[in-house]
């Protein structure tokens, strides 16, 4: 499992979000006709293992996507209340902690939608 996977298993499994946007989160980019709202997610950076306990830390883009600038925030509140101090350690990689790091807001002219960017680090290890 990567961690990728445990993103969109934390995000598609959080009641407020899936009432938002049901499976419509993506990896790295949305489908040509995607239906909003919708989520992408990317991975930002990755850090090498630290020390004896090989944590990691990588960095997670979550872009949360709606026709209007209020329901791209409601989105985005969503998601951050899902990946705040998110824990999964049962199986590889174990993500022992998620913090939300930074939001940015964005609007994309070309396919006339607004965007929140919800950054997350989750430390992890055995990956």
């Amino acid at each position: 499992m990567t961690i990728g996977v445990k993103i969109y298993t934390a995000l598609s499994g959080a009641s407020g979000i899936a009432a938002l946007v049901s499976t419509r989160i993506y990896p790295l980019v949305l489908p040509q006709s995607v239906t909003y709202p919708a989520i992408s997610y990317q991975r930002i950076s990755n850090s090498p293992q630290q020390g004896s306990t090989a944590l990691r830390s990588t960095r997670y883009q979550i872009n949360c996507w709606a026709l209007t600038y209020a329901a791209a925030q409601g989105l985005a509140t969503a998601v951050k209340a899902a990946l705040e101090e998110y824990t999964a350690t049962a199986t590889a990689p174990r993500i022992k902690m998620a913090l939300v790091v930074n939001e940015l807001d964005d609007f994309d002219s070309e396919a006339n939608v607004y965007r929140v960017i919800v950054d997350v680090i989750f430390t992890t290890s055995g990956d």
